[in-house]
């Protein structure tokens, strides 16, 4: 039996899964039922703090309440990655690399930022969009393909066009 994978988001994935409903339920109560997700303090400050009483910083701080999403104790992390002073990351993005990093083999980190998700590829850790993630899921049996279609559907706003078109043709192909 494979191991469980453990998902580290940074801000915008979860701000996306939280922004975006499917019907009456969130986006990120489908897609992260069940997942192993963690998020470092920056992201939670981020998202939570900062986002006070917008209704995705309430939703977020709902998933974390009801332990659908962890904020991780990067305490034992110790520094950060020395190579992220090299780029322009916000504190999110550094935090979720470096716990990324400290989790090790298993874990993928979620991101919708561009240059996090190649600093990631850079650093040598396994890195995904959102969209992949959900796609992911649904390719390992852990989220109907359906509702994952209606996931990406729901947040496609959020991406460029190809992102969602090619996603949604990666679910169809599920389906045969």
């Amino acid at each position: 039996m494979a191991a469980s994978l453990i998902f580290v988001f940074d801000s915008s994935p979860l701000v996306a899964g939280c922004q975006f409903a499917v019907g009456r339920r969130a986006a990120a109560d489908i897609a992260l039922e069940g997942a192993d997700v963690q998020i470092p303090p920056a992201v939670f400050r981020e998202v939570v703090t900062r986002g006070g009483s917008r209704p995705d910083a309430l939703k977020a701080a709902e998933l974390i309440n009801a332990g659908h999403v962890r904020v991780a104790d990067t305490s034992p992390a110790g520094e950060v990655l020395e190579d992220l002073q090299h780029y322009q990351l916000g504190q999110g993005e550094t935090e979720a690399h470096t716990l990324a990093a400290c989790l090790g083999e298993g874990t993928v980190m979620v991101t919708d930022d561009f240059l996090a998700l190649i600093v990631a590829n850079r650093l040598g850790l396994s890195c995904q969009l959102f969209l992949d993630f959900v796609v992911g899921r649904a390719m390992r049996g852990e989220l109907p393909v359906t509702e994952a279609q209606h996931i990406v559907q729901a947040v496609s706003p959020r991406y460029p066009v190809g992102f969602v078109s090619h996603s949604l043709a990666m679910l169809r192909r599920l389906q045969t």
